[in-house]
């Protein structure tokens, strides 16, 4: 994911009294971004500008900490581009390098018998409880932490939301279970643990839209992919959901 200015001025960005806030994320170049996160005395975490930025530069980029395709043929099951026409059907990475960085929750995932589970979730047309299985996976693997998510600001749930949530939760960690998958290695995916997330990915995750044809400018390309129903799954963003943003899709190029 890039993000870029959409300011046709330079600007700064009116100082706030904040308190100190360290995150890393990565850049297209060694040069520092042009931007800080910090805590504020008034309106929580929020990104800020450290120097005049100009419209369409480069702001920084991101990988997902976590993503889920559609469907396993829809996109890359690791990083979410288009896969090659001519990719076999079991082997859903648009290369040799995704294969391989999504190889140990990959391995994880394939074990379980998910036919429940996605059944459940299909039938009610939820999207959600699939990243929560990507993380439990990844978490399993030692491939991420259990609290990955928890920088995040997460969502309210009312009791009867919590509730319905009861019997998904019990299928994913009993999918998990029947593949003998020791206890230590699941002792983190308690209900409160699915629950924390779940308010986290429901209010992060971003839909996202494969590109389709060249366009002009990032606008046209998103109503493009949006009319040609382009969507290929979710992913959540740690330094991009800091922003303010409309909730809208992130674009990617196939």
């Amino acid at each position: 994911m890039a993000v870029t200015s959409s300011f046709s001025r330079r600007f700064f960005v009116k100082p706030f009294p904040f308190f100190s806030f360290n995150f890393s994320f990565s850049t297209a170049s060694s040069a520092p971004p042009p931007i800080r996160v910090a805590l504020t005395d008034s309106v929580g975490r929020a990104v800020f500008a450290t120097r005049p930025i100009a419209a369409a530069d480069l702001i920084h980029t991101a990988s997902p900490a976590v993503c889920h395709p559609y469907s396993a043929r829809a996109a890359c099951y690791y990083c979410l581009a288009a896969l090659p026409h001519s990719q076999p059907l079991r082997a859903p990475f648009c290369s040799q390098h995704c294969h391989q960085r999504s190889k140990g929750y990959y391995d994880v995932e394939m074990k379980a018998n998910w036919v429940a589970f996605d059944d459940y979730c299909g039938t009610r047309g939820l999207k959600y409880p699939f990243l929560v299985k990507r993380l439990a996976c990844m978490v399993i693997s030692g491939d991420a932490r259990s609290d990955t998510l928890d920088i995040l600001q997460p969502t309210n749930f009312t009791p009867e939301m919590v509730s319905e949530m009861e019997e998904e939760f019990v299928l994913l960690r009993n999918a998990f279970m029947e593949t003998l998958i020791g206890d230590d290695h699941i002792a983190f995916l308690t209900k409160q643990w699915y629950i924390n997330v779940l308010a986290r990915i429901r209010i992060n995750a971003f839909r996202i839209e494969l590109a389709v044809g060249l366009y002009e400018d990032l606008l046209s390309l998103a109503v493009a992919s949006v009319e040609a129903e382009a969507a290929v799954g979710n992913a959540v963003y740690i330094l991009p959901s800091f922003y303010n943003h409309d909730c809208g899709e992130v674009v990617t190029k196939k």
